[in-house]
């Protein structure tokens, strides 16, 4: 099992809608790639949304989550990870909105 998590910080937006939120919660995924959403919010030096999936194939999951957030213009306002082999210990950083942190892909460890 591995978990994908999308952090959307809406004080780096000049304008956010809560339909971005809810339109990663129902990417276009086969069946079976999705086995649970959940969604927390805080506020941490400004306010956050993360959507976090559990899914047994995050590399199904992650263009479709990809495309939500470019469609709803959230690339400059996220951070987007998923656990590893080994859990957080080994996670993957694919985005974040602060272009020079270096990003991984799948595979490519």
């Amino acid at each position: 099992m591995h978990y994908l998590t999308i952090q959307v910080q809406p004080g780096l937006l000049g304008a956010f809608s809560e339909s971005a939120i809810d339109a990663l919660q129902a990417p276009d995924v086969p069946e079976g790639s999705v086995l649970g959403v959940e969604v927390n919010r805080g506020d941490d030096d400004g306010p956050y949304v993360n959507v976090t999936f559990a899914t047994p194939n995050p590399q199904v999951l992650w263009p479709a989550i990809r495309e939500v957030v470019v469609l709803h213009g959230l690339q400059r306002a996220s951070i987007i990870t998923c656990t590893g082999s080994r859990g957080w210990d080994n996670y993957l950083l694919l985005h974040h909105f602060g272009r020079e942190a270096p990003t991984e892909r799948f595979g490519a460890r």
